[in-house]
């Protein structure tokens, strides 16, 4: 029994209690948050989303887009672009203005306040994972959704910065190689018809 008191008074005497002037400035703090809340709720209005915005939520039912995603984009300037319904390559890639994104089903959100709670993708222009809420051994962590982690991108090398350059140097280059293509055939198809009217007008 001595020993459990002499286990408790340590902690007893670590409690600081507070003092008056405390207990009345958490007061005061409790009763600023409560009518800033009340003031919220009172002046709080629902947003609308534009009609065209609504309209694609709505057709995010559809079966013709069953294997679309609808997509929300973040670009780089802190602007949210209209969402576009997108293809998935390969079960995981998306594509968007020449930037490759990863697809991950555990990153899909649901709009609520909208019919059916349709599903969508958030993706930032500069990284190329896309913006979900992460868990790890059952603690909950909040989808971080800002410009400001760049430099984390970087590291990790998920950034998109040059991507989009690179994509079109292979389309250039692809585009290239089918012209040389096409000249070649072009060329071959020439000689043939010259050396059909060559033939004629010696048989003739």
């Amino acid at each position: 029994m001595a020993y459990i008191q002499q286990e408790e008074e340590p902690r007893s005497k670590a409690r600081r209690i507070k003092t008056l002037a405390e207990r009345v400035r958490d007061l005061e703090r409790k009763k600023i948050l409560a009518e800033r809340s009340e003031q919220t709720m009172e002046e709080t209005k629902q947003f609308k989303y534009p009609f065209k915005w609504r309209w694609k939520f709505n057709q995010s039912q559809r079966s013709v887009n069953t294997e679309k995603m609808l997509v929300f984009f973040l670009n780089k300037k802190n602007e949210i672009e209209p969402p576009k319904f997108m293809p998935i390559f390969d079960g995981n890639m998306i594509v968007w203005k020449n930037k490759p994104y990863e697809f991950d089903p555990r990153a899909v959100w649901r709009l609520k306040g909208i019919k059916k709670n349709p599903q969508a993708y958030l993706i930032k222009e500069i990284d190329r994972r896309p913006i979900r809420n992460k868990y790890g051994r059952g603690i909950y962590k909040d989808a971080a959704i800002s410009n400001m982690d760049l430099d984390e991108i970087r590291m990790r090398g998920d950034s998109t910065e040059s991507d989009e350059f690179l994509i079109k140097a292979a389309l250039k280059a692809q585009v290239s190689k089918t012209k040389k293509q096409v000249s070649v055939a072009l060329i071959v198809i020439i000689g043939l018809i010259a050396a059909g009217v060559l033939i004629y007008f010696l048989v003739s």
